[in-house]
């Protein structure tokens, strides 16, 4: 992914940022897809720790579709974002309810730190003493390009099966669903699971 320069005299690369945080004022949350939209098989770079967590055995380039899932929520945030830094409690609560429920295999999270290098993702991740999934550098707005440059944070349900990805909803601007309520949701349009079922949601 791009890199973003923290070098006040090129601002150039912050523009796209920038304006996406003007957009994400007007943006309304929780848009569902249609039931044919694809989503973008993007190309990950993933170190070892990250690869763990997506459940794949070593790291290196893997595409979104290999990841072990039925689902997949991808986290689009920047460091640079105050938002994205607004709404870090939320995507941690939602990706506590999923462990709790028994998801954590079935439906995996991961982030996108849109122009943003490895750097500023080490400075995103301290200042919120960590993510409970891999947040990885899009410094040169690859993956933001193929997501179509939408604003930041933009949330994203997707359903994997056969090498296919599909996109269910999208939730631009601050992710504040009821973690739950957005998980029964993504559940409902998941194919179904084999094995034994997760665990339901309290009453």
């Amino acid at each position: 992914m791009p890199h973003l320069s923290t070098n006040s005299r090129r601002p150039c690369r912050a523009l796209p940022l920038l304006l996406a945080l003007l957009l994400a004022l007007w943006t309304a949350s929780g848009q569902a897809a249609g039931p044919q939209t694809g989503f973008p098989d993007l190309a990950l770079d993933l170190d070892l720790a990250s690869a763990t967590a997506l459940g794949l055995g070593s790291g290196g380039q893997a595409r979104l579709s290999r990841l072990p899932a039925q689902g997949l929520i991808v986290v689009l945030v920047s460091y640079f974002c105050p938002p994205c830094h607004k709404e870090v409690p939320h995507i941690k609560d939602l990706e506590r309810r999923l462990r709790e429920r028994g998801l954590s295999g079935r439906i995996r999270m991961l982030g996108l730190a849109v122009g943003d290098d490895q750097a500023l993702v080490e400075r995103f991740l301290s200042r919120h003493g960590g993510l409970p999934f891999p947040l990885l550098p899009d410094p040169s707005l690859a993956a933001h390009k193929r997501l179509g440059n939408p604003v930041v944070p933009t949330l994203y349900a997707v359903a994997s099966q056969a090498g296919k990805l599909r996109l269910l909803s999208l939730h631009q601007g601050e992710f504040m669903e009821d973690p739950d309520e957005f998980l029964d949701a993504l559940l409902r349009a998941l194919p179904t699971s084999p094995g034994p079922a997760p665990a339901a949601r309290p009453k």
